[in-house]
This record gives C-alpha cells, structure tokens and sequence, in this order.
C-alpha cells in the first residue's frame, strides 16, 4: 500500500512538473509573439500564440482567465492581420477609399483593446493610411496620418522620414516656381512645406524672400525670424535678415545680423562685406575697412568689395591708396565698369591724365552710355588739351540729368579756356 502511495505522489509530481513547464513554455511564446508584434513579424507571433494556448489548455488545471486573454489578443492579431493585409490589396489596385477603411478598422480594433502592444501596429497602419493620401497627391492629411505614426511609435525612422519626404516634396516644388519667377504658386508650396512642418526653417526663409520681392518688408520680416528661431545657425537667413533691415536704413539691426553671419559661417565673405557697408553708413570707417580687407582675405577677386574700396578711398580723398588697390586688378575678372571708374577719378585728381583716360574708356566699353564714366573722360581730355574731345565727352554726360549740372559747367569753362 505504501508503494503504491508512493508511485502516484511521484506521478502527482511529474504531471505538476510537465504542467508547470508548460505553462512557463506558453507564456516565454505570448511573450515572444507580443515582441514580433512589434516588430511587425504578424505571421510568427500568429503560430506562437497558437502554440501557447495549446500548451495553457493542455495544463491539468489551466487558468480559464488565462487563456481568455490569450486568446482575445490571438482573435485581434488575426483581425488586424486581415484588415492589413486587405488595405494592402486595396491600395495595390488604387482602391483608395477601401483601403483607408481598412486601416482605420485596423486601427480602431487596435485602439479599442487598450492594449500597448499594438502601439508598432497602430503606427504602421497609419503610415500605410498616409499613404494612401499620399498617392492622391493629398500631402495635409499624409502628413497627419504621418504624425499619429510617429506618435505611435517615436523611434521609427521611416515614419520621420515620409514626413521629411513631403516638407522637401513641396519645398521642391517651390523651387521650381521660385526659379520661374511663379511666386504665386511658390509660395503656395513653401506654405505647406512649413505646415507640415512648423519648424522648417529652408521653407520660411524661402516665404521671406518672396515677401520681400512683394515689398512686404513686415511678412519678410516675420519669416526671416522663423527661420532662424527653428535653426539659429542658419547663417544665410541671418544674412538675408541683415539685408532687409539695411534696406530699412535700420543700419545697427543690420550690423547685428551680419555679426551673427559671420560668426557662424567665418569664410562667408558677403556677410564682411554687407557688415562693412552698413558700417559705412554709420559713418565707422574704420570698422568697414575692416570688413572689406576680411572679405577679399576670403575672395580675392570679390569685385563689388573693390568697388566699395575704390568709392571709400576716394570719397576720403586717399587717391593714392585708390590707385594701388584697384591697379592690382585691371584686367581680371574683378575689375567692373565701377572699379575703372573709380581708378580714372583717381587718375585725374593726380594728373595722370592718360591712365585716367584709359580707365574711362575702359569702364564706358563695359557700361556703355555711363554717364559718370564720360565725365572722368572730359575731364581726362580736358587735362590732355583735348578740348574738343573733352567737351564730346561732357556732352555725352549732360544726356543724363543727374549729370547735366555738372557737365554743363565744365563745358563752360572749357569753352571760355578757348575763348582767352
């Protein structure tokens, strides 16, 4: 009798030991389904979950609440698993309407059970919704659909990508107009780029560009401070903000902006000059010399630096300095119909007459018609006993009003050298 105990203890103990090892076995495979879940792996955790029921139920005295709950998230798998798969078909053959419905009863059967381990899931559906908006060219609601992925599940990749897709889908969009010169329909597309995204700072500083061609300095304004609140090294929106408050005349705002511009991008050379120009009309020589030595430290052959330089030395009087500056670059690339102006000024303010002539006619066979550019011819030929010449070259001057004073009355006093 006593062994007979003994033998059904030790089965009592073998049947408690299967059945604890089952349902250790069954719960590592609800496990492992929940974890291909969300790793979108619907087919393996569909098997696992079969499996560890059958194990739960094949236990002596299985918990009845245990494989309820089992099987609940067994029966939603199998339901969002139809309701995918179904969208996907329905997209496929470009039923849009069907397969949004799909994936919203996907989503709601998702949502519904309160559950987070269908958060991966909900994310994908509503990604793979967004698309569908996405090929209607419905790029607002994608991009909704887009967040409430991202929402989903943050650390995906993919779903902060599409949106990033359809900021630069629009953004370049844009462009294309923009470089038409369709600023209408450009800023339509810049517009959503930056509803899309609010913190887009490419597509506000586009908007202000376009602001300011529609001389709507305040909107350009605006944008300008988008773009740089949403990336604060933005250097050419810092640039671009410089510009506008120096075509205010709001010239220590400028120097401000260019001062941000240049401390973050050091070799953006238009950013020393534009500071050097405001600096001039502060009347800060000093500093916008400077900025012009810095800025062809960068461009050597930065032509309207030269033009600055020729005007600043001039208009100081310091015609020497003038003619060893721009002598440097006659001949290059860098010398403009400015730049030969300037040297002919300097020229004849020294009495080297046939330089100056030569600068002049220089600067006339880039600019032709230049009025300035006659001027400093007369006054070339006049130093040359030309006078004929000299008094032609007047003339062609006088043809511009904001000349004719001035011309006028070297002529004059050409015309009464000959009569003594």
């Amino acid at each position: 009798m006593k062994r007979i105990l003994v033998i059904a203890l030790s089965m009592v103990m073998v049947s408690l030991s299967v059945a604890l090892g089952q349902n250790a076995d069954a719960q590592k495979l609800i496990q492992k389904a929940r974890l291909e879940i969300a790793n979108l792996q619907l087919t393996e955790a569909d098997q696992d979950y079969k499996q560890a029921i059958d194990l739960i139920e094949q236990e002596l005295d299985y918990s009845e609440a245990e494989s309820k709950a089992a099987r609940e998230e067994w029966k939603q798998l199998q339901k969002v698993s139809q309701y995918l798969a179904d969208g996907k078909r329905s997209l496929e053959r470009q039923d849009y309407q069907d397969a949004a419905k799909k994936y919203a009863d996907a989503i709601r059967t998702m949502t519904d059970s309160g559950n987070p381990i269908w958060n991966r899931i909900i994310a994908e559906a509503n990604y793979q919704w967004g698309m569908v908006y996405y090929w209607q060219d419905n790029t607002t609601d994608a991009a909704a659909k887009f967040r409430e992925s991202i929402k989903a599940a943050p650390g995906e990749e993919n779903y902060s990508k599409a949106l990033y897709n359809i900021v630069v889908k629009h953004y370049n969009e844009g462009l294309k107009y923009y470089k038409r010169r369709d600023y209408r329909n450009a800023k339509t597309e810049y517009e959503q780029s930056v509803l899309v995204d609010p913190t887009f700072s490419k597509g506000y500083y586009m908007l202000a560009l376009i602001a300011k061609t529609d001389n709507n300095a305040d909107q350009a304004l605006d944008f300008y401070q988008k773009a740089i609140e949403n990336d604060p090294q933005y250097d050419i929106a810092w640039f671009g903000l410089g510009k506008l408050y120096a075509d205010l005349g709001r010239m220590s705002k400028a120097v401000e902006a260019f001062t941000q511009t240049v401390n973050i991008n050091p070799k953006y050379q238009k950013g020393f000059f534009e500071r050097g120009q405001a600096y001039l009309t502060l009347k800060e020589k000093n500093k916008a010399l400077s900025d012009f030595k810095k800025a062809l430290e960068i461009d050597p052959e930065y032509s309207l630096v030269y033009e600055s330089l020729g005007q600043f030395y001039n208009d100081d009087k310091n015609f020497d300095e003038t003619i060893k500056v721009l002598s440097k670059i006659k001949g290059t690339d860098a010398a403009t119909y400015k730049t030969c102006y300037s040297l002919a000024q300097a020229y004849n303010e020294t009495q080297s007459f046939e330089n100056a002539l030569k600068c002049a006619n220089n600067s006339l066979a880039q600019k032709t018609n230049w009025a300035p550019a006659y001027f400093e011819k007369g006054r070339a030929l006049a130093g040359l006993k030309r006078k004929n010449e000299a008094i032609d070259a007047f003339k062609a001057a006088a043809k511009d009003g904001r000349w004719k004073s001035p011309a006028e009355y070297e002529i004059n006093v050409l015309t009464k050298w000959a009569d003594q």
